[in-house]
């Protein structure tokens, strides 16, 4: 086994083959590691929290963002009323308006995000019950929200791209999606069969 690039992710010496290596050694830690981080706790308090929330308000910039919209089609898919800004400014008119009927997530890797800190303010100050799924350690983020799903930190703060963070972050929305889905299984299966987009069948030879 080559252990060479598995302490970094980019090194320009690299073979093809390395850069395999290395990627995937990087992604599969990072989501071993964050499972055994997750607090189970911290997880069904979670769950409370969506499972309280009239609407669902998600938020996160860059590569979390883009986690942020997976969650919103997982959650839509079962009827949960959600919200996720495009932009910084629509993020932050949301969290000024969200209110403590409501729920949000917001998704940080470092939890130093300023756009982040500013919405996580505006929803503390609105009590808006806040999730924040962010490294494991002490940041301005993890002071704010009032529930915590820690990603094992495996990237450094200043990088070239977000790679197993963002696979790690995409895993804890997936967990957090299927515990919520699975309190109510039955209802929230045939909502999932009812928004199924039927596919086209295949044409005949």
């Amino acid at each position: 086994q080559n252990t060479k690039n598995q302490s970094k992710y980019i090194d320009h010496f690299d073979s093809l083959k390395e850069t395999i290596a290395s990627i995937t050694y990087r992604n599969i830690t990072s989501l071993e590691d964050s499972m055994n981080m997750l607090d189970e706790e911290a997880l069904a308090e979670s769950i409370r929290i969506l499972e309280n929330g009239k609407n669902l308000y998600l938020f996160g910039i860059g590569s979390s963002l883009l986690v942020a919209q997976d969650a919103l089609l997982k959650f839509i898919r079962i009827g949960k009323s959600c919200t996720c800004g495009t932009d910084t400014h629509t993020q932050y008119v949301l969290s000024s308006n969200a209110d403590k009927t409501d729920a949000a997530i917001i998704i940080s890797y470092s939890g130093y995000t300023e756009e982040m800190i500013r919405c996580a303010n505006n929803l503390c100050s609105r009590g808006t019950p806040t999730i924040a799924i962010t490294r494991y350690g002490n940041s301005p983020l993890s002071q704010l929200a009032n529930c915590i799903l820690h990603t094992v930190a495996v990237e450094e703060l200043f990088r070239s791209g977000a790679m197993a963070s963002r696979i790690a972050q995409l895993n804890v929305i997936d967990i957090l999606y299927t515990a919520y889905l699975n309190r109510n299984y039955q209802e929230n299966i045939l909502k999932i069969e009812r928004s199924q987009i039927k596919k086209m069948p295949p044409p005949s030879v």
